[in-house]
């Protein structure tokens, strides 16, 4: 594994666990990945337990949460995504392999593909095409931009602003088509490949318009208390365990595109996003300024892509390939890590650490002490997939 190495106690940030291991900033170690500084219970007088979802209105997807209340204010909780999807990898070529690992959320296809076949890659040992690369990072920030906006359209939906909600799921539409046009399909299902990307980047330029017009609905949403009101001082979380934006709203210089070398995001002038509020606002605000940073780099892209589209070659032929790897990306709500074994060309194992498995622990970390009314504005600002959290590789 040429990006990480094995040790027997962590170094640096801690990102979560994978598989039986716990992965770190540059090591993996075989030791317990349990987390630290999970609040404790606490009791009150008056409260009671119920049960919130899975099926409930403003969850999009089905997950449970037992809820401690007095009423009004959350004592406690525990999530827990009862679905559990079990993914077959073992013994299929990286090919076949990957057509499943790019649907285990759609939102996050590209995430889940660049995560994957990098690590493939290293465990090939092939060496990394510099084109292909500053591809990947272009739908990496297409997708964060996607992401950004629906997150923020939930947000706004939950304060029953129905104008801006509805203007970021437009421009979210105008995300999906334009990335159809790039690359043939809005989720970017079977573009990805070892070394390559079939994607043609004549048009990225078109992302200028999109948050020309993002930028005047955040300035807006900037300037309504009605809004800002329901996220200041709402799911406060300075944890050193988090990651992603809900990190970065906390002050922390967490982001994967500068911790590694694996994608050339030093060489684009890429800039972290933080914030000081370490709470619902703190993540909006993270979110909003990144979608102009992540339109930054897209532009700087449209210079360095040399190639609109690469069709010369169909894969890589790998019979007798045999190692390991581990590649981790900086997905839209943090790191996304896969572990591999390869074996006669083919994957002997994988194994995937998600940030959604690691921000529901971060939510629950920040509800504990709100009162229920807040309740979806925090859940949203973490932009927590539940479809990535019960997923067994096999």
């Amino acid at each position: 594994m040429k990006y990480y190495r094995w040790a027997d106690k962590g170094e640096g940030r801690k990102i979560g666990k994978i598989g039986n291991y716990c992965l770190y900033e540059r090591v993996v170690t075989e030791e317990s990945c349990e987390e630290t500084n999970v609040s404790p219970k606490v009791e009150r007088y008056g409260t009671f337990k119920f049960v919130y979802g899975p099926s409930a209105g403003g969850l999009l997807e089905s997950v449970k949460f037992d809820i401690t209340t007095d009423g009004e204010r959350i004592f406690d909780i525990n999530g827990v995504p009862y679905k559990i999807r079990k993914i077959k990898v073992a013994g299929l070529s990286w090919e076949d392999a990957l057509l499943r690992i790019e649907r285990i959320n759609a939102p996050f296809s590209a995430s889940h593909a660049i995560a994957f076949l990098l690590a493939i890659e290293d465990a090939m040992n092939i060496e990394p095409d510099y084109q292909a690369q500053l591809k990947r990072i272009a739908l990496l920030e297409l997708e964060r931009i996607r992401n950004h906006l629906f997150v923020i359209a939930r947000l706004t939906e939950a304060a029953s602003l129905s104008v801006p909600t509805y203007h970021l799921l437009y421009l979210t539409e105008r995300i999906n088509r334009l990335i159809g046009k790039l690359c043939g399909h809005r989720y970017f299902f079977g573009v990805n490949y070892i070394n390559r990307v079939d994607c043609n980047f004549e048009k990225l330029f078109e992302i200028l318009d999109i948050v020309k017009e993002f930028r005047a609905i955040f300035e807006g949403l900037l300037e309504s208390r009605i809004f800002i009101d329901r996220l200041q001082g709402n799911g406060v979380l300075r944890d050193k365990d988090s990651i992603g934006p809900a990190a970065r709203a906390a002050g922390l210089d967490y982001d994967a595109r500068l911790e590694l070398n694996i994608l050339p995001y030093k060489e684009i002038g890429f800039k972290i996003v933080k914030a000081e509020d370490a709470d619902a606002f703190g993540r909006f605000l993270v979110r909003g300024y990144e979608i102009i940073e992540s339109s930054k780099i897209l532009i700087e892209l449209t210079d360095l892509i040399k190639d609109g589209n690469n069709t010369s070659t169909k894969g890589y032929e790998a019979t007798n390939h045999e190692g390991e790897g581990l590649a981790r990306v900086e997905s839209p709500s943090g790191d996304l890590a896969y572990y591999v074994k390869v074996k006669e060309g083919k994957v002997a194992s994988a194994q995937l650490l998600s940030p959604s498995s690691v921000n529901i622990k971060s939510f629950m970390k920040s509800v504990k002490g709100t009162i229920f009314t807040d309740f979806q504005f925090n859940w949203e600002s973490f932009g927590i997939w539940i479809s990535e959290i019960g997923v067994i590789l096999e």
